[in-house]
C-alpha cells in the first residue's frame, strides 16, 4: 500500500511539472437508474461528447430506443441495434449526476436530463418526453 501511495504521489509531481501536457478527453461514463430499466452512457462521439439514454422497456425490432444530447442543442431520438453499456454505478433516487454541462436527476417517477441549452428529456417506464 505504501508503494502505491509513493507512485501516485510521484505521478502527481510529474503531472504538476508538466502542466502544459493536455489531459485526455473524458472517456466512457454513465449510470443506471435503480429499477434497472434505464441506462445512460456518456462519451466522445464524432466532434464532441454525447449522453445517450436507453429505456429497455421501449425496445422493439428496430433496437433499443435511444434519447441522446450534447452539452448544448436539442435532443435526438434514434435506435441502437446493439446493447447499451450497463457496467456503471446506480444513480439512486433523489440524486443528481452532472457531466460536461448535462445534469440528470433520478426520481421514482423517472429520470430527467437537461443540458446547458435547456433542452432535455424525461424518461420512465410509462412515458418518455422531450423538451
Amino acid at each position: 500500500m505504501r508503494a502505491l501511495i509513493v507512485v501516485v504521489a510521484a505521478l502527481a509531481v510529474v503531472g504538476a511539472a508538466n502542466a502544459a501536457v493536455p489531459t485526455p478527453d473524458p472517456v466512457q461514463t454513465g449510470f443506471l437508474v435503480p429499477s434497472g430499466n434505464i441506462a445512460c452512457n456518456g462519451g466522445p462521439y464524432r466532434s464532441g461528447h454525447v449522453l445517450a439514454c436507453t429505456v429497455f422497456s421501449e425496445s422493439s425490432e428496430r433496437g433499443q430506443k435511444l434519447w441522446s444530447m450534447r452539452p448544448a442543442g436539442r435532443v435526438s431520438i434514434g435506435f441502437l441495434k446493439s446493447n447499451a453499456a450497463t457496467d456503471f454505478p446506480t444513480l439512486r433516487y433523489g440524486r443528481a449526476w452532472s457531466w460536461l454541462g448535462i445534469r440528470c436527476t433520478s426520481r421514482r417517477s423517472g429520470l430527467t436530463c437537461k443540458n446547458e441549452s435547456g433542452h432535455g428529456f424525461v424518461l420512465s417506464r410509462q412515458s418518455q418526453r422531450v423538451f
